[in-house]
């Protein structure tokens, strides 16, 4: 049979013939096409013969609760109401840009569901994309704020949630329509809202950057950053209107479907605190513009209210939840829709004219990096993994922003491709920080145990980046409390990579410390140390580091109250330094994967300067298995004088519960020793779990030999257990535990926050 092909493209009327979107489609034009119902339901369809209301959808803005939209539009689609134009808030943007964009039901739902939110909310497992020294450099366990420093005064970051991962998900998710700037050309013409704080107005945006639309509509103020425009700071869409009635009416509407995220009642016994009363104004001020667009509503409308029970905006990962509750909600009001609907072969003539794929595979020409001020873009180029000539898709570019957004100069990475779809140029566009590139950290700590111990620390750094075209750092850091010192370290890349380096270092500090003689406290001492030196060091990737360099020490060792166990003197301690680090944990304190391990090797030479003679080695490693929801813990350390002599105020520290939870802190002093540890901990309750805040029960056991000890006690091997509770939490890391020993030591503690004491090697670094 004879066949020709056409390919046209027909202009279709909307809003009486001010707008035109233009549908392409191919037109078979068969012998026997009058017997083709599809073929006849697409033209009639198309050509705008078939007499029905234009239809705008408005999906509401409410975080997870937004979920709930796609199993609305997985009602339309089975009964068949096509969508003539979209207008959504936040979440309803998210989910209505997709749809838009040609992304059926049943995909929303699989990406929805998909999607990892821990990840993309909370941040985990973007630790194991950071560079080796930033996974080492000035680690806050309290909080995660991270100040700025400009002209003069403090600066916060426009948002407390990185977005980096959200705005990543968002360029995948629409990867081949952030290509058409002309939201009116989309495969069913959009809006999203936001909010413009610098005026105070509704912005309805229309065209630019798909991805970035959805973003600034959900760009919850406080919680995330804004997207700034030359003229505008754009946040969160829900503070002037959560349900655009209005927007779809002027976008094409002759009558819309709004879904409506439906909250229980408030409890007035829920709104006394201040915190309460506080969080409840925005919702107040949502419901009061979301009433003034409902109650717009006329007779030809129709209102889907979804109940959301006790899912609420922050409830990411009950997301899947919410479609089933979308679902019914449409099914609910059946009738309304299916006034609305059209026959079957017309439904998938519009359905196949809407419908597109969002994947990119192309071969690129070439990559580039604009808009970088401090950043060197050789750096991020010998980085990459994303080069000119390799064949990537969605998924690869998307691997790669994520790798160049761990690196902590940048608050996100934007992309672009241009020029030939088939071979085109990839363009980074990454943002650097507003609040650098001088930092400021804050920490805090707190330990206390039932025998008296109670020590807290303060800890603050500051930290200038990128210095010089090769990436330098100086860095100072200012603990006072338990273990008080201030440092000044400079960090110079010796070459682009930033493989190579060097770091010189001067640094003051002072401590006072109980001696203990068979678990008594027999002295207080105070030491003062005076130190200088540099080292030469090597980064491998992202996972390890080597470091060899010289140190010159001067310490000024005096008891404070109690019998003289060691020697008061002022002694000078020089000579070569060597360590190794590796670390593959996705947490610095309570990892629940990953493995970290350190070496440490010291040596004092009279011929280098120093007045004693004395070598130390240690080593320690620890695992982070998962078991489901629990974790396994395995640990082990030891550390040697290499058949010397060791200075007692160099001794090995062992106790605590980074240690030996048996003992309190410090209070085995010796020359030689090994522990080994293993724990299971189950998890006992989730607090925030986008967050990976969870609070553990513990059970460890230990045991550990410690030889030539200060105290002169030979125990021989010792056997410990512990209990605790232990976490994440809002205020930070939480412990609280108690331990016990074969020797007839207990220790009970609580320790909040920074971890505090500086025993073995497992306490110190990266085994917090």
């Amino acid at each position: 049979m004879p066949v020709l092909i056409l390919s046209l493209e027909i202009p279709v009327a909307m809003n009486s013939g001010a707008n035109f979107r233009w549908c392409r489609f191919a037109g078979c034009i068969l012998f026997a096409c009058a017997l083709n119902p599809v073929a006849d339901s697409m033209a009639e369809f198309e050509s705008g013969a078939t007499e029905r209301p234009r239809v705008g959808l408005v999906l509401a803005g409410g975080g997870a609760k937004g979920g709930a939209h796609v199993g609305v539009l997985k009602v339309l689609e089975e009964i068949q109401v096509p969508i003539d134009c979209i207008a959504g808030t936040s979440m309803g943007a998210l989910v209505g840009a997709g749809y838009a964009s040609g992304i059926p039901a049943a995909e929303l739902e699989e990406f929805v569901t998909g999607i990892d939110w821990k990840l993309i909310v909370g941040g985990q497992g973007r630790r194991k994309l950071e560079p080796i020294e930033q996974k080492r450099s000035g680690v806050t366990y309290s909080n995660n704020l991270e100040l700025g420093i400009k002209d003069g005064a403090v600066m916060f970051p426009g948002g407390f949630v990185s977005t980096s991962s959200i705005e990543d998900l968002l360029r995948s998710y629409v990867a081949q329509s952030r290509m058409q700037p002309d939201f009116d050309r989309l495969p069913i013409p959009f809006r999203a809202v936001a909010t413009d704080m610098v005026t105070g107005d509704m912005v309805i945006i229309k065209q630019g950057d798909l991805a970035t639309a959805m973003r600034a509509s959900m760009a919850i103020p406080g919680a995330f950053a804004p997207v700034i425009t030359d003229t505008q700071v754009l946040s969160d869409g829900g503070m002037v209107r959560n349900i655009p009635v209005d927007v779809a009416r002027d976008l094409c509407a002759d009558l819309v479907i709004v879904v409506n995220l439906v909250e229980p009642a408030v409890d007035a016994s829920q709104l006394q605190s201040a915190t309460q009363l506080v969080g409840r104004s925005m919702d107040v001020m949502i419901r009061a513009n979301e009433e003034l667009q409902l109650n717009s509503l006329g007779a030809g409308d129709i209102r889907i209210d979804v109940h959301m029970g006790d899912i609420g905006t922050a409830d990411f990962e009950k997301i899947p939840a919410t479609i089933p509750l979308g679902e019914a909600a449409a099914r609910a009001v059946a009738d309304q829709l299916s006034a609305l609907a059209v026959p079957k072969a017309q439904y998938l003539a519009w359905r196949g004219t809407v419908t597109s794929g969002q994947e990119i595979k192309a071969q690129l020409a070439g990559v580039r990096f604009d808009g970088l001020e401090r950043v060197n873009p050789d750096f991020l180029a010998q980085r990459s993994q994303v080069r000119a000539g390799d064949t990537v898709d969605t998924q690869a570019i998307s691997d790669e922003a994520q790798r160049m957004s761990a690196l902590q100069e940048f608050e996100s990475v934007e992309y672009r491709l241009e020029g030939d779809p088939e071979n085109p140029t990839l363009v980074w566009l990454p943002k650097e920080k507003r609040v650098g590139p001088n930092y400021l950290e804050f920490d805090l700590g707190l330990y206390a145990s039932e025998k008296g111990d109670l020590a807290f620390s303060v800890y603050a750094q500051h930290k200038r980046t990128w210095l010089n075209a090769l990436g330098a750092q100086w860095r100072n850091e200012l603990q006072l409390g338990y273990d008080s010192f201030i440092s000044s370290r400079f960090y110079q890349p010796l070459e682009v990579s930033q493989t190579l380096f060097v770091e010189p270092r001067l640094a003051l500090s002072r401590s006072t410390e109980d001696l203990f003689t068979d678990g008594d406290r027999v002295a207080v001492y105070r030491f003062g140390d005076l130190e200088g030196g540099a080292d030469l060091g090597l980064n491998l990737g992202n996972l390890s580091q080597v470091r060899l360099g010289y140190l010159y020490a001067k310490r000024d060792i005096n008891v404070s109250t109690g019998n003289p166990v060691l020697p008061e003197e002022k002694v000078t301690d020089a000579g070569v330094q060597f360590s190794f680090t590796l670390d593959s944990r996705d947490n610095s304190f309570n990892p629940t994967s990953g493995v970290a391990l350190a070496l440490e090797f010291s040596q004092s030479d009279e011929s280098m300067g120093a007045d004693r003679d004395w070598e130390r080695l240690e080593v320690g490693a620890a695992t982070a298995l998962p078991v489901r929801n629990d974790v396994i813990w395995l640990s082990a350390a030891g550390g040697t004088s290499l058949g010397g002599d060791l200075p007692g105020d160099r001794y090995f520290k062992i106790g605590g519960p980074g240690s030996f939870p048996g003992y309190q802190l410090g209070e085995v002093r010796t020359e030689e020793y090994w522990t080994v540890s293993t724990s299971y901990l189950w998890q006992v309750k989730e607090i925030l779990s986008v967050r990976g805040q969870a609070l553990y029960a513990g059970l460890g056991l230990q045991a550990g030999e410690f030889n030539n000890r200060l105290d002169l006690v030979d125990d021989g091997v010792v056997y410990g257990g512990s209990v605790y509770f232990t976490g994440r939490t809002p205020v930070g890391p939480l412990t609280v535990g108690v331990g016990a020993t074969t020797t007839d030591t207990y220790s009970l503690w609580l320790a909040v926050g920074r971890p505090i004491g500086q025993g073995t090697i497992l306490e110190r670094g990266i085994f917090r």
